[in-house]
């Protein structure tokens, strides 16, 4: 009796590549034995009457029982021959095969994968007379640096067959997997292709006679990011100095266009063994595979004072007027004590020394509609839309909740970045970028192209537009540049918190941030620490932004991740055609390799 078998084929996944053709997620083939155990019941059956013979007399439930034996044994069986041609014999696990005889028999059961070379060959010369058995060779993703930029790539997971809309059309489905996270998620349309159709028809001796391919499957485009893979090493390396229960996020941006040239989040995993290590991974405390750099929410501390700034210099405050500080500030019966100490201030010493109470008091005098407008024009608590369902907007006062109660304790914590707002690095660098350059909000940009795979000329690559304006901050010229000597002062001058991020060569205009928090680790309150940054100060190019959760400050945890993040873009721009790419990543694949 001749059956037919239609069987769901994927297809070869797209690739991701860095700016510069780098694959960040490839492919590699995967050899497998698997077992039919639909074409072995005519075996099951006839294996059971010659086993049924030796009893006389069977209840229902006996007979029951007789035949999942006898399938497991003969199912057994074969599973020993194969593991004996390929490798060391193996034992078929009789509760694993009846799960799967119960619960997954439209798919083959894997008896044996990631096969060698060698194995292969062994199986060709010695396995292809065991019925019910064939070898199938599928892509596997890959991510050929580790764990390099896996936050932004994401990762796969197993699709269920029984799940995809056309579920019912097929016999059998061979494995799948979808994008679950990340830009594997975000484009996984893109990047799967389509899965094509072939028909076999398989004879009484549960060999195969003919096969039909009614539909090749078309493999998935390529995907090119805007990531630079050297820059990214820098960031997740600097990161790493920290240690390795260091929490935080690095966000490198191309000011004048939005372009995300690096994001990195600490700790990291090895998107390689995700699925494996899922529960491990899962269940660690410091949870990473939470990707901070934009579903991390944090309170800004000093770096919003860049917003408060220039909220109250555009309302006509001289920047060179002398506030005379006594290291804390009374408001309304309460002492607000300043991380500075009590001296004589113009802008440009507050702003290097993180007066709170200079902040404060010129803050308060422009009012909190003032500094909502300006938190406003940098959307400062929304959602960038550069990661679909995978950011956090954070929280920003609003108008009407101001106008319905607020005090003027609530306006000074705001005006020092605690309080009534919550930030995610991604939009503290979009924020420092419109700073940079000179006071345009891009919308943040990640994927920079799709390219049909090699021998799929037919289709058409397609751009993603850059530089695409979210807004305009509507900041003068003069305050802008009073901004960007204030930051420069900040790094390059004496009294500067953020001089620790000082390059020889290069000129970093910067602020540190230090935020007390509620959050507590181990029964104490941690800092959010922040360095946000951009360089050369003379023709702005790229923002730097650097948090690290529990840090001691900001000038001292963040702003020397920022230098060695720094020290490699001045190296690059001087070699730009030069690689670091040193770490294990000797195979690194480029746009013109092939799967």
């Amino acid at each position: 009796v001749q059956s037919t078998r239609t069987v769901r084929e994927p297809a070869i996944r797209g690739k991701i590549f860095d700016r510069n053709g780098i694959a960040l997620a490839d492919n590699r083939p995967n050899y497998k034995v698997v077992m039919f155990l639909e074409e072995l019941r005519p075996l099951f059956q006839s294996t059971f009457k010659e086993v049924r013979s030796g009893y006389q007399s069977l209840t229902r439930s006996e007979r029951t029982e007789l035949g999942k034996l006898t399938r497991y044994g003969v199912a057994s069986n074969i599973w020993f021959q194969v593991t004996s041609i390929v490798g060391p014999p193996m034992k078929l696990h009789r509760r694993n095969f009846e799960r799967h005889y119960k619960d997954k028999l439209y798919v083959p059961l894997t008896i044996v994968k990631d096969l060698t070379g060698e194995q292969v060959a062994q199986f060709v010369e010695k396995g292809a007379h065991i019925p019910g058995v064939d070898m199938e060779h599928q892509s596997i993703r890959q991510y050929p640096n580790g764990s390099l930029a896996s936050h932004v790539l994401g990762y796969l997971q197993k699709s269920d067959p029984m799940k995809q809309e056309d579920a019912e059309e097929f016999s059998y489905h061979k494995i799948d997997y979808k994008g679950v996270s990340g830009i594997e998620r975000i484009f996984d349309n893109v990047l799967s292709g389509e899965a094509g159709v072939k028909s076999i028809l398989i004879n009484n001796l549960m060999f195969r006679q003919e096969e039909t391919v009614f539909e090749e499957p078309v493999p998935g485009d390529n995907l090119y990011l805007t990531l630079d893979a050297r820059i990214q090493l820098a960031s997740e390396e600097a990161l790493a100095s920290m240690g390795p229960k260091t929490m935080g996020a690095v966000v490198v941006m191309d000011v004048n266009n939005g372009d995300v040239v690096a994001m990195a989040s600490a700790p990291t995993y090895d998107p390689n063994e995700f699925v494996e290590r899922f529960n491990e991974i899962n269940s660690d405390p410091l949870l990473p595979q939470l990707n901070r750099a934009a579903y991390g929410i944090y309170a800004p501390g000093s770096i919003f004072k860049m917003v408060v700034g220039m909220a109250f210099l555009e309302n006509g405050v001289d920047p060179r007027n002398v506030y005379e500080s006594l290291g804390y500030l009374r408001l309304n019966g309460r002492f607000i004590d300043d991380t500075a100490e009590a001296g004589q201030y113009d802008f440009y010493r507050a702003f290097a020394k993180s007066s709170n109470s200079y902040f404060i008091e010129h803050g308060l005098a422009v009012g909190i509609e003032t500094l909502i407008d300006w938190g406003d024009r940098f959307f400062i608590g929304q959602k960038t839309g550069l990661l679909p369902q995978q950011e956090l907007g954070g929280a920003f006062p609003s108008i009407e909740r101001v106008r319905k109660g607020w005090h003027e304790g609530e306006t000074a914590n705001l005006c020092i970045g605690q309080g009534a707002i919550a930030v995610t690095p991604l939009q503290m660098a979009v924020m420092t970028a419109a700073v940079a350059n000179g006071g345009t909000v891009y919308k943040p940009r990640i994927a920079s192209r799709v390219e049909p795979q090699r021998g799929m000329m037919s289709r058409q690559a397609r751009e993603f537009p850059a530089g695409v304006i979210r807004g305009k901050i509507g900041a003068s010229k003069r305050v802008i540049q009073i901004l960007h000597d204030a930051m420069l002062l900040d790094v390059a001058g004496g009294e500067g918190s953020g001089h620790k991020a000082k390059v020889e060569g290069l000129n970093i205009g910067g602020k540190t941030g230090t935020a007390e928090t509620n959050k507590r680790i181990n029964g104490r309150k941690i800092k959010d620490t922040w360095f946000v940054s951009f360089a050369p100060v003379e023709a702005p190019k790229y923002a730097v932004v650097v948090l690290i959760v529990d840090g001691l400050s900001g000038g001292g945890s963040c702003a020397p991740i920022a230098r060695q993040i720094y020290e490699v873009i001045r190296d690059l721009d001087d070699s730009p055609n030069s690689s670091r790419l040193d770490r294990p990543m000797g195979n690194l694949l480029s746009a013109n390799d092939s799967f």
